[in-house]
This record gives C-alpha cells, sequence and structure tokens, in this order.
C-alpha cells in the first residue's frame, strides 16, 4: 500500500460531503512569491497545509476531482454506487463507457450467467461496469483504486457472497492487465462478516479497505484479519458520543477532549503495540482543527473547505506528531462475534453502518434500474 506523504485526490466517497460554507477562520495568506505547486492545489509555503502535508499523506476527498484527472498529480480513487451513478447522471463521454462495455462483455450476455435470468444478467454487468470504471482510474492515477464491493445490507452479513464478488471482480481487472497488488483495494465495510471475507481475501493476496469503522473493537477485528486499510469517521463518532456520553465512558473514551481524535489515536496505537501492518484513514474531519490533531496519521481525507482553510494561515511553530509514538490503547481481548456485536450497539457502529448500507443499497437499486432499462431497449444484447 502506497505511503507518501503529500495532498492526492480521491475519486469519489460513498459518504455525505461536509459543508462548503465559506470558512470564518481564513487569515491572511503567505505573500504570493511563496507559492510552489503541489498536485491538488497552490500550496502556501509555511502554512498550517504545507506542515500537516510533511506528517500525513493528505487525501483530497471529492468525487468531482474525478473528472480532472489528467489534469492533477498523483492521486488515489474509489469506485461506488455514488461515483458511478454520478458519472451516468452527468453523462461524462469516455467514463459512460465503463457501463456501455459491461453490456456487450461476453460474460455478462444472459445465456452466460449463472442462471441465465435477467437479474443475473444486471448484477454481471453492474460488477463489469465497476471494474471498467476502477480500470480507467487506474489508468489516470498513481495511486491506489478502492473498488465498492457491497451494495446492500444482506451481502454485507454473508462472507462468502462479499469472497465471491471480490474474486470475480478481481478476475475480471486482471482481464484488463491491472496490477492488483499494488494498484487496487477492495472496499468492504465493517460488519462481523465482512470482516470474515477480508481474513480470506487478504490470505489469497487481495488487499482490503475495511470502511465504517467506529470503534476500537471494529479496528482491532478488522487489523488482525490483515486489513490493508481501515477507515474512521471521526465527526461521525465525536456527534454521536455528544449524544451518548456514557457510551464513551464505557468505551474508554470518557475523558478524552475529543473522542473521534481520540478513537483515531487509540486504533493506531493498537495496530502498532501489535505490530500490524494496517494503514489508518481519518474521515469526516470537519475543520482544520481536526485536521491539526490528526497530524501523523498515516492518511486524511479532506474535503476542499478544509484545505483551503489550512492553506490560508501561517503554521506557528511545528506540528506534534502524536501518533509516532506507541502511546496506549486499551486492552482488547481476542474478538468474537458476540463482542463484536456488543460493541457494535454500544458505539456509533450500529447506527451508521445501517444508515450507510441503505444509503449504498438504495443508489445501486438506482445502478441496476438504469441498467436493466438499457439492457430491455436492446443495449448489448
Amino acid at each position: 500500500f502506497r505511503r507518501t506523504p503529500g495532498v492526492t485526490s480521491r475519486g469519489g466517497s460513498p459518504q455525505p460531503h461536509e459543508s462548503h460554507a465559506v470558512p470564518e477562520d481564513i487569515a491572511t495568506p503567505p505573500a504570493p512569491a511563496e507559492r510552489y505547486s503541489s498536485n491538488v492545489v497552490s500550496i502556501q509555503r509555511g502554512s498550517e497545509l504545507d506542515a500537516l502535508k510533511k506528517l500525513s499523506t493528505l487525501v483530497y476527498d471529492t468525487k468531482y476531482a474525478a473528472n480532472e484527472m489528467a489534469e492533477l498529480g498523483p492521486q488515489a480513487a474509489t469506485v461506488s454506487p455514488s461515483v458511478l451513478l454520478h458519472f451516468i447522471s452527468e453523462n461524462h463521454g469516455s467514463d459512460m463507457g465503463s457501463v456501455e462495455g459491461a453490456m456487450v462483455y461476453e460474460a455478462c450476455r444472459i445465456e452466460n450467467v449463472a442462471d441465465s435470468t435477467e437479474e443475473s444478467r444486471t448484477d454481471c454487468v453492474l460488477d463489469k461496469a465497476f471494474v471498467n470504471l476502477a480500470a480507467m482510474m487506474a489508468d489516470r492515477v498513481p495511486g491506489v483504486v478502492s473498488v465498492e464491493v457491497i451494495e446492500n445490507r444482506l451481502a454485507a452479513n454473508d462472507a462468502e457472497s462479499i469472497c465471491a464478488k471480490a474474486r470475480r471482480m478481481r478476475d475480471m481487472l486482471l482481464e484488463l492487465d491491472v496490477d492488483i497488488a499494488n494498484r487496487i483495494l477492495f472496499k468492504i465495510p465493517c460488519t462481523w462478516e465482512g470482516i470474515q471475507a477480508v481474513g480470506q481475501l487478504e490470505d489469497e493476496g487481495i488487499k482490503c479497505h475495511v470502511t465504517q469503522v467506529y470503534c476500537l473493537e471494529q479496528a482491532a477485528a478488522a487489523a488482525r484479519a490483515g486489513a490493508s486499510l481501515v477507515q474512521v469517521y471521526v465527526g461521525r463518532v465525536r456527534t454521536w458520543y455528544q449524544k451518548h456520553p456514557i457510551a464513551a465512558v464505557h468505551n474508554n473514551l470518557g475523558d478524552a477532549p475529543d473522542t473521534g481524535i481520540e478513537l483515531v489515536k487509540q486504533i493506531s496505537a493498537l495496530i502498532r503495540a501489535e505490530n500490524l501492518h494496517t494503514k489508518t484513514i481519518a474521515a469526516s474531519v470537519k475543520n482544520k482543527k481536526d485536521a491539526v490533531a490528526l497530524a501523523g496519521c498515516d492518511y486524511i481525507l479532506l474535503n476542499d473547505r478544509v484545505i483551503a482553510n489550512l492553506n490560508s494561515v501561517n503554521v506557528v511553530g511545528a506540528f506534534t506528531n502524536t501518533f509516532q509514538s506507541s502511546g496506549s490503547a486499551p486492552f482488547v481481548k481476542p474478538i468474537t462475534k458476540e463482542s463484536f456485536t456488543h460493541a457494535l450497539k454500544n458505539s456509533p457502529g450500529l447506527e451508521e453502518l445501517t444508515h450507510a448500507l441503505s444509503a449504498n443499497a438504495a443508489a445501486d437499486a438506482k445502478l441496476k434500474e438504469f441498467i436493466a432499462t438499457s439492457i430491455s431497449s436492446g443495449v448489448g444484447q
């Protein structure tokens, strides 16, 4: 998994984006003569953004950057139902080819799918469309491309279905000569069955990006299963614990000045203490204060508002890398299905997972409707 500090750009995120209201704390920027070029923005030398990128890899959080990939520098990308829907709804020329090509893919012809049904054909076309778009993204960016594997709640709780889909998509990517080992991560939600699938897939050399992580037990289970990357949602964690303060005490977060930041630190400390290879990406970063507090985290996902804020303020002194030392993390005993379920119920995990899977299922349904309509009209028959 690539680990090069700097600002990169991700082709999209299935999660809702932060508000892009004009920030109130923009200070006078450094003189124009101090500017130098970066991948996404012209980083102000001596700014907080400049200082932060020396300690963490900064990932640009916007699906719309995917349309400008040829003009940007090194970056990563994501392929998800919401990203594919964006391309379809905006009718982005070459990207529409990912769907059109899938409709004429030989293995997805109705006589070649498992039970020769239109439903199975639609599923095959959708998988192939994801793969085609991922291959396009991989041609445009030198960083990794995360490919969403799960679209609905049923599949998220079936390890064998998750593995079967990831393997099928892997084989499709190999047909397109995509460097699976170094360029692709398969994005899987942090359900219990999702973790079981991650363990199997990582053992097979299929690298996994575990998303929707909201508690230490989820992260421990994913990292111990060998996940390449875990994604933690700082702002969402903080908001949930503000509504459920007693739960913060039970989860060793009660004394922390910020539950979201503290959870990321605990996860990183656990990974280091157990000598695991998993990397951590912090998402749902609400403001520059969050970003600065996360200095030293492997990856930080930032929207354009936070980037602009960081880039507009001169850094005072040096940022402290609070992730550099092993630190301390609460002891996490071996995770069982029972303890995992208990942890979800007593953290933001259950609520947030349910919401995210529902949103993905809705986007998936819209994609399937589009594909089924296209098929019924004779496209790719």
